[in-house]
């Protein structure tokens, strides 16, 4: 049935003699005007509508709802649209009369093209009031006249440009203000306040007023929940009610008319007003259903169209459970079976189908990217099975992804169901159920990466648990297993028993508290309250689409983001990053308990092949410092950019630095090939000369780990790195193995390897989402080590998982359910893995809803863990423990002492090094003349007034005066490859750069044909310095460019000049630093920032938290004479506890340092504009506040914060 999409009325067509009836059943003795309406374009001449319609035979017209004689219209105005009615006919109606009327109708159809209105004369209102009743001959609305073409399927289809929204091309979104930071609780009515953005109804009298005026216009209900009303009615409330007025009388009779714009309408022109109103609000951007849709992806004709009293938005929202259900509940007349019967046994068949296949809590409407790969496989299966083909190979891979235990059976009939049918199926699988079901196994091994690839086994499930050499028989047989824990980090207590206030108290976990989200209501979300005990490992379990990545992903996560994130924390792996999600819960308590959180999933490290486990972990940049100490990169010069194949200078340029290279097929995939320059090696000839232990970087690279681990055996820095990514059984990985070719898994555990071997206080969440995708039982295991070992050292882990084996090993489980979508969003069990399992023995009979765990019903994940539990064997936690690998141990050499005890050439033989054997800093031999440099020292030398040349630094020689240390007069830096750079320090203002030019002559380097270096700068510069000296700089090539006697004169005066400074009075260094003398005024000044910056906050912000911290630290020493930093030392403590730097434009920075683990980034978070935790380097957490207004310095809970650190 179609319907009109603006009146949410029925739309038909009707026949003349239909419309004739509908006339004549009104009111006997009801006086009419039938009226033709006529469109007439604005700008059209009226006066010749007149006569026309004057020479047609008609005598009134009707004008913006008055009627006029043809001869008596008044002047209008054709700039304007004006609403035209010819009137037809005046009558009265009286079936005795049906031959006139009859004859009337259709004069007023023909005229009006199809349309009659017909005004009911009532003179005790005045006639523009009159009511009008609208007929049509054709398809459309009765009410607003709208009409509407016969639909075809095409238009049913937003993948159709005929069927297709046409503002969001069948997307059904746009880009906008988010909903759910509008709407704060979709179980509220709109009386109740569920529109966050609306003022309070109860209190505000005339706002409840004016939502009364629009419910009885508009029909849209106070009192149902928002998450119930019609799509169309949220619509309104959401984009507005266009043009229309509302009226709204008072009782002194005094009126009031307004429109409503809409809440997104009125942000949108919120945000154009001004650039703060835009920051304020783009918290709320996010992506949203379409305006002009509603969401619904179609053209509104379409959309409007109901089916069994649904339309197709509202079907397709269903989940397909629920779809199937409302199809099969349809009873189809026999005309009807005729048309759509088929199509309806259709829907439903395939509909069964993905059922069967555990999809039930998906709905229609869901887009295929927002869908792990195994739901994706198995929409793929259920079309399989609906087609019913016979002989097919289907290949599979690990269709069990997101699937409950309890789902598994559905899975295992489906696949049994085409196997019957006559067809194979290949599965790459690791589930143990369907393991079992198999008809044949193939064990592929002995391990994992360069370490496998070959059959180990094959056979029945049965035959392989026979096979000693199958990995995979070991566990199918028990003979290998994931342990349970001897003992669990929490005890089994009943948390529905003690309110959130009181849960701390009741009892305390091992990371200190408990963090509790209150009132989750995210999608299916009841009003949920989550509480996971930190310091633990805890799994969030209950079947797919029971609302666990809702809790977990979509509520806690950006709920702790929000807070954790505003801080320069370092932040890692997330969900959907681009894609932020808005929590709606009521409350977060415990966060001061947490650093940072952080997500792991199974994404690449990286999309090229410049990531690899050794540069994402950060132990390529400790392997890189290893190579830069050893004797033959100092000789070259090397820095650290050297051994990075990801800058230029040590890579090799041809690939730069891959490798490969990558060749551009028209047409096809792009294809990388081996670089014939480097031979795959990444870097250049010369940078792969330095070697350690017989490796060059590229052999290093090439290395697997557990090879790496050997040569680096006795570098502590290094080997943590390379242990811990061995003990989690990634040994067989090289260090340089490309991101794009690691499994999820093997990415997945290198990432938590980088977090393992970081220094860590512990107090770090860690959100995992079904990390045992893709793993094997043995890699299960090695995962778990890991997570044991985060635990260990005071992290939480919540892992979202369906695997049993991880299940079992947990300290914490908290199942939500019972079923999937509107059937689940509640917290069936909270508590160890053997409290689940007694909840899924029986449901209780007494339990009232209490903490936010109501429940009646059996925990199906408890039900499935049963035997799990009860035949596993119970060991020790299996964990690594990384600080011991880093630990320096007997033979072990530190890092900074590599290469320390090898004498280089220039302490050997400094002169010689810097004039014959000099090497440039880019590893080349140095091309200016030697002698040049002789010739200059040897000049000074002889003038008895210096001290003796220093030659033992690589790059530069140095020579000062006889008795002032530091006050050096003669600098030469001999690193470049083409000049020699020397550098004089004279009195202020003894050389002029013009003249001084002009006297040397030195010529620019454009104007020197003999060299490949260009430049226009001058080789000569003078430049006064700060305090009393002037520098001079000439940079030649040649001995010829200086032996000369303007250059001999200009060093005699130089040196002359050089021994006068040094010899008068000391220097008055008040002059040279005034923080010293001004102390605290100093730091209140707007001197000692950067130039041409400016500084973003006030003077009165440092001097009321100068004020705070003289308060707060009243005992300790403040020390206000350095330049930039004001250090509080307390008494008889050598190192200042906090510092605070007073010349960074961005903001003021307060340094805290306290003993480590003693805050977590949640207790302070809120304290300041940014935040941040991190170890310094002395071993104590460091704690950086900055402050860029004076509203956070009067925070009440800054001053408490501090006085709590103090003690």
């Amino acid at each position: 049935q179609s319907y009109c999409p603006y009146c949410e009325i029925p739309v038909e067509t009707q026949t003349t003699d239909e419309v004739i009836e509908k006339v004549l059943n009104l009111p006997p003795q009801t006086k009419c005007l039938l009226l033709s309406p006529q469109e007439v374009p604005t700008g059209t001449a009226y006066d010749k509508l007149w006569k026309q319609i004057e020479q047609d035979g008609f005598q009134r017209v009707r004008v913006d709802g008055k009627v006029y004689r043809v001869t008596e219209v008044p002047k209008i105005d054709k700039r304007r649209k004006h609403e035209i009615e010819v009137v037809v006919d005046r009558i009265t109606i009286d079936r005795k009369k049906r031959s006139r009327i009859a004859e009337s109708v259709e004069t007023a159809l023909e005229l009006g093209d199809g349309l009659l209105r017909i005004a009911i004369v009532d003179n005790a209102f005045d006639e523009t009031d009159w009511e009008v009743i609208q007929q049509s001959l054709h398809f459309a609305c009765t009410e607003c006249e709208e009409s509407f073409e016969e639909l075809t399927p095409h238009n049913f289809s937003f993948n159709s440009p005929l069927g297709w929204c046409d503002e969001c091309e069948g997307l059904g979104i746009e880009y906008g203000t988010n909903l759910s930071a509008l709407i704060g609780d979709t179980s509220r009515t709109l009386q109740q306040g569920a529109v966050s953005a609306f003022p309070q109804v109860k209190e505000n009298e005339l706002f409840h007023n004016m939502l009364l005026a629009m419910s009885q216009t508009e029909r849209i209900p106070l009192d149902i929940p928002w998450s119930q009303m019609e799509l169309s009615h949220q619509r309104k409330i959401l984009h507005g009610t266009g043009d229309r007025w509302f009226k709204l009388k008072f009782d002194d009779q005094k009126t009031m008319q307004f429109q409503y714009k809409g809440l997104y309408p009125a942000i949108e022109e919120a945000s154009r007003v001004s650039y703060p109103h835009r920051q304020r609000l783009s918290e709320m951007i996010g992506e949203v259903p379409c305006s002009a849709c509603g969401g619904s992806r179609l053209r509104n004709d379409a959309a409007a169209v109901r089916f069994a009293g649904k339309t197709l938005q509202q079907i397709c929202a269903l989940p397909l459970e629920d779809s199937l259900k409302f199809l099969k509940s349809i009873k189809l007349k026999a005309t009807e079976k005729k048309i759509a019967g088929e199509l309806l046994t259709e829907a439903t068949g395939r509909l069964s189908f993905l059922v069967e296949v555990g999809l039930t809590y998906l709905s229609m409407s869901r887009s295929m990217p927002t869908l792990s790969g195994g739901e994706a496989q198995r929409i793929r299966l259920a079309g399989q099975i609906g087609r019913a083909l016979t002989g097919v190979l289907y290949v599979l891979d690990e269709p069990t992804i997101g699937l409950h235990p309890r789902d598994n059976d559905r899975l295992i009939q489906a696949l049994d169901r085409l196997r019957k049918l006559g067809n194979t199926l290949v599965l790459v699988e690791h589930d143990r159920e369907v393991i079992d079901a198999a008809d044949r196994l193939y064990d592929f091994g002995p391990a994992a990466g360069r370490l496998g690839g070959i059959i180990t086994a094959e056979g029945t499930p049965r035959q392989l648990q026979k096979k000693e050499e199958s990995l995979t028989g070991a566990y199918l047989a028990n003979k290998k297993e994931i342990a349970i824990p001897l003992e669990r980090l929490m005890p089994a207590i009943d948390i529905t028993a003690v309110t959130p206030e009181k849960l701390d108290r009741h009892h305390t976990p091992p990371g200190g508290g408990w963090l509790q989200l209150l009132g989750a209501r995210k999608n299916n979300l009841r009003s949920v309250n989550l509480q996971i005990p930190l310091g633990t490992l805890t799994c969030i379990t209950g079947v797919s689409g029971s609302g666990k990545s809702s809790l977990i992903e979509a509520t806690l996560a950006p709920a702790m983001k929000k807070i954790l994130n505003r801080s320069n924390s370092r932040k890692s792996y997330n969900w959907d990053d681009d894609e932020e999600e808005t929590a709606i819960f009521d409350e977060l308590l415990g966060l001061e308990n947490v650093n940072k959180m952080i997500i792991v999933d199974q994404q690449p490290l990286g999309n090229t092949p410049s990531s690899n486990p050794a540069t994402y972990t950060g132990l390529f940049d400790h392997i890189r410092e290893l190579f830069v100490r050893l004797p033959e990169a100092k000789v070259r010069g090397y820095k650290a950019g050297r051994f990075s194949f990801n800058r230029a200078g040590g890579r090799c340029d041809d690939c730069e630095g891959h490798g490969q290279k990558k060749i551009e097929m028209h047409f096809l995939p792009d294809v990388w090939v081996e670089c014939e320059t480097c031979l795959g090696k990444r870097y250049n000839q010369e940078t792969l000369t330095v070697k350690f232990q017989g490796a060059s970087i590229a052999d290093v690279l090439e290395m697997s780990i557990d090879d790496a681990l050997k040569l680096f055996r006795n570098i502590p820095k290094i080997r943590g790195y390379l242990a811990t990514l061995s003990a989690i059984g990634l040994g067989y990985l090289t260090l340089g193995q490309s991101a794009p070719t690691l499994s999820g898994g093997e990415a997945q555990r290198v990432k938590l390897a980088a977090e393992l071997a970081r220094p860590s206080t512990g107090k770090t969440m860690y959100l995992l989402d079904e990390p045992t995708t893709g793993l094997h039982f043995d890699d299960i295991a090695k995962l778990l080590k890991v997570l044991n070992s985060l635990v260990e050292k005071k992290n939480t882990v919540v892992v979202i998982e369906h695997n049993l084996d991880v299940i079992k090993t947990a300290d914490w489980v908290i199942d939500v359910g019972p079923e999937a979508g509107s059937g689940g969003g509640e917290i069936i069990a909270a508590g160890t893995p053997e409290q689940i399992v007694e909840r899924g023995k029986k449901p209780r009979t007494n339990g009232k809803k209490k903490n936010g765990i109501p429940t009646p019903h059996i925990s199906l994940t408890g039900k499935m863990l049963a035997p799990v539990l009860q035949q596993g064997e119970r060991k020790e936690r299996d964990s690594f423990d990384v600080t011991a690998a880093a630990t320096k141990q007997e033979g072990d050499i530190d890092l900074k002492h590599v290469g320390k005890n090898a004498k280089m050439p220039w302490q050997q033989d400094g002169r010689q090094w810097h004039i014959e054997g000099r090497v440039s800093h880019r590893g080349q031999p140095c091309k200016w003349e030697g002698k040049a440099l002789a010739w200059v020292v040897d000049l000074i030398e002889a003038s008895d007034q210096f001290a003796t040349t220093k030659w033992n630094d690589r790059s530069t020689v140095e020579i000062t005066g006889l008795q002032q240390k530091g006050n050096w007069f003669f600098h030469a830096l001999s690193g470049d490859e083409w000049l020699l750079t020397l550098t004089f320090r004279v009195p202020k203002k003894t050389f002029n750069q013009e003249e001084l030019q002009k006297a040397l002559k030195i010529k620019k380097l454009d104007q020197l044909d003999e060299l490949p270096v260009y430049g226009r700068g001058d080789r000569v510069k003078v430049k006064n310095l700060k305090g009393p000296f002037q520098q001079v700089t000439v940079k030649v090539h040649w001995l010829k460019e200086i032996e000369t006697e303007a250059f001999k004169e200009f060093l005699q005066k130089a040196m002359q000049t050089f021994s006068g400074q040094i010899q008068k009075a000391k220097l008055n260094l008040n002059d040279l630093t005034p923080w010293k003398v001004l102390g605290k005024k100093w730091h209140l000044s707007r001197k000692g920032f950067p130039s041409n910056k400016r500084v973003q906050w006030t003077a009165e912000t440092l001097e009321k938290l100068f004020d705070l911290l003289e308060t707060v630290f009243s005992d300790a020493t403040i020390t206000y004479s350095n330049k930039t930093i004001v250090d509080i030392t307390p008494p008889r403590a050598k190192k200042p506890i906090a510092t605070l730097h007073s010349k960074r434009r961005e903001g003021i920075d307060l340094s805290l340092y306290t003993e480590p683990g003693r805050f977590a980034l949640g207790r302070f978070a809120n304290l300041a504009a940014d935040c941040e935790l991190k170890q310094h380097r002395d071993g104590r957490d460091w704690i950086t506040l900055r402050f860029d207004g004076i509203s956070q310095v009067r925070k009440k809970e800054l001053k408490q914060f501090l006085q709590e650190f103090t003690k």
